[in-house]
């Protein structure tokens, strides 16, 4: 399991940092911490989940290339 520490000076900030790592397969694990130094949200992801991730979005191109050849043709 891999895990990651998101650390910033506001909540908005937190936010939009945070949001950049869903897509790729990380969830949110416990709540928002508070320190001196602004705020920290801690993150996690089972190394499966990101081999899936892959897995899923080769389908999604193949899929996609599938169906425009069909067209064309």
């Amino acid at each position: 399991m891999e895990y990651n520490i998101i650390i910033a000076p506001t909540l908005e900030i937190l936010a939009s940092e945070v949001a950049g790592f869903i897509p790729q397969g990380w969830k949110l694990k416990g709540a928002i911490l508070e320190h001196m130094n602004g705020y920290a949200q801690q993150i996690v992801r089972h190394p499966k989940d990101s081999i899936r991730l892959l897995q899923q979005q080769h389908q999604q191109q193949t899929a996609v290339k599938q169906r425009r050849t069909r067209w064309i043709e």
